[in-house]
């Protein structure tokens, strides 16, 4: 397709006239012999053309006759480096800038994984309220790639959950979906197979340790597992605690001391413990 093919083209897509494409820099006499070949327009002329039609001069130059693949092939290097680098919203305003149909295969699946990141920060951050529309998002995109995208499918639904039902996500859509979903996730049901270990084994210290203090709590000893909630809280200001996490701290600490009957303590829990859920609704 030659550069005049391509004017004229673009031109009829966008349901323009060569006298509404003309203008001050260029005429329609100068439209139509570019069209028809006749003549080659300046760098000047060839930057007016492009603005009208809203397209790159480098694509009017190029030998790609299709405008939607030379974008898609212009802006992936762009998006890949911002999704490597987890600048998530740089990866959702370069997609955004594409036109609907570019929204497939590769250029689907790092939005909805950008989309992803984004959710998953929100829900450390404690903004809540955000997710659901952004799991929204994530559920476009996967439709438009036959990339594989279970995974991103599975650790959306579980932010979703989280939002909706911060003190028992598993509730919202049942405990057997929420760890059916949790294995897909990560495939955690074939490294429990590879491994031949029937627990499961995490190592952020926050979460390990939260796991030992609540088999405590389910043991009856209280002042042991209070010992270890206190220590993890005692790190929120390092900025490693999200807030979902600090969320549920709150909840034991709750538990633990009105269980030795410090119910003074208690109380204050069950406000931060609430103040926090109201915070997530906002």
């Amino acid at each position: 397709m030659t550069l005049g093919e391509k004017v004229r083209a673009r031109r009829r897509a966008l349901g323009l006239t060569q006298k509404e494409v003309a203008g001050s820099a260029v005429t329609r006499n100068m439209i139509c012999n570019i069209e028809k070949g006749v003549v080659s327009p300046s760098l000047s002329t060839l930057h007016a053309l492009a603005e009208v039609l809203s397209v790159p001069v480098d694509y009017l130059v190029s030998e790609e006759e299709d405008l939607t693949v030379f974008l898609i092939r212009e802006a992936l290097p762009r998006l890949r480096s911002a999704y490597r680098s987890r600048r998530y919203s740089d990866c959702v305003t370069i997609c955004r800038r594409l036109p609907e149909e570019a929204m497939r295969d590769e250029v689907a699946l790092l939005y909805a994984s950008a989309q992803l990141g984004l959710a998953e920060r929100a829900l450390h951050d404690g903004n809540l309220s955000q997710i659901p529309r952004i799991v929204s998002e994530i559920e476009y995109a996967v439709q438009k790639t036959p990339l594989p995208t279970e995974h991103l499918l599975a650790r959306a639904e579980l932010c979703r959950a989280i939002a909706v039902n911060p003190r028992t996500p598993k509730w919202e859509i049942g405990t057997e979906r929420y760890c059916r979903l949790a294995n897909e996730a990560v495939g955690l049901e074939r490294f429990r197979y590879l491994s031949e270990n029937t627990e499961v084994q995490v190592f952020d210290r926050n979460l390990k340790e939260h796991i030992e203090a609540r088999r405590l709590l389910s043991a009856g000893k209280y002042a042991d597992a209070l010992s270890i909630l206190v220590g993890i809280e005692e790190r929120k200001s390092t900025g490693e605690i999200g807030s979902h996490l600090l969320f549920l701290i709150y909840t034991d600490l709750e538990s633990c001391y009105r269980e030795l009957g410090d119910f003074e303590l208690a109380y204050r829990y069950s406000g931060k413990r609430l103040s926090l859920f109201s915070a997530f609704r906002e």
